[in-house]
C-alpha cells in the first residue's frame, strides 16, 4: 500500500454562529493523511505535520511540541495498534479552526488494531512516567503537550483524538 498524503486543506469553510446579538465567524480547515505502519514513515509524518502547522500559521515552539506528540501517537498506533503490520495504515485527520478569537487544532489518529485497555494506560499517565518504566512514554508525552486527549475503540480499530490550543 502506498502512502497517501493531502497537504492542502480538504475544505476550508467559514461559518457564522449567532450568540446573543453578535454573529461570531469561525473558520475551519481539514487535512487528511494516511501512512504505512512503518517507522520509516516518521520523517514524512513530521514533514507533513510541520507543513500543515506552518500553513495554519502556528509558532515554531508550538510546531516542535506538536510534531513530538503526534510522532509519539503515530508510533503507538503502528506498534501497539497495527502491531508493526506494514500493510495496515495509520490514518490521521486534522481539523484546524478558530471559534471567535480562540484557535484550536484537533488530530484524530486511527489504527486498525484491537485497541488496548484505556483505563490501564491512563493510570500510568496519571501516575507519571519514570525511567524505570518499560514503555509508556508515548501517551505520557502526548498528555504533556495536548490540551486534552481521548481514546476511542471503534469498529476496525482504535482512535486517539488530540486537542490543542495552538499558539
Amino acid at each position: 500500500m502506498a502512502a497517501a498524503i493531502c497537504l492542502h486543506p480538504l475544505a476550508s469553510v467559514l461559518f457564522t454562529h449567532e450568540s446573543s446579538d453578535d454573529v461570531m465567524p469561525y473558520a475551519m480547515s481539514y487535512y487528511w493523511l494516511s501512512l504505512r505502519s512503518k517507522l520509516e514513515e516518521i520523517p514524512r509524518l513530521r514533514h507533513c505535520i510541520a507543513t500543515i502547522a506552518r500553513i495554519e500559521g502556528y509558532s515554531d515552539v508550538f510546531i516542535a511540541d506538536f510534531e513530538l506528540s503526534v510522532h509519539e501517537a503515530f508510533v503507538n498506533a503502528l506498534s501497539h495498534g497495527n502491531r508493526g503490520n506494514a500493510s495496515l495504515p495509520v490514518t490521521m485527520t486534522l481539523e484546524a479552526g478558530v471559534a471567535g478569537d480562540e484557535r484550536f487544532l484537533e488530530v484524530s489518529i486511527r489504527d486498525c488494531g484491537e485497541g488496548f485497555e484505556p483505563v490501564r494506560a491512563l493510570r500510568s499517565i496519571c501516575s507519571g512516567w519514570s525511567e524505570k518504566a518499560s514503555g509508556g512514554r508515548g501517551l505520557f508525552l502526548v498528555s504533556q503537550f495536548a490540551e486534552s486527549f481521548r481514546i476511542e475503540k471503534v469498529v476496525g480499530g482504535c482512535v486517539v483524538v488530540l486537542r490543542y490550543i495552538p499558539y
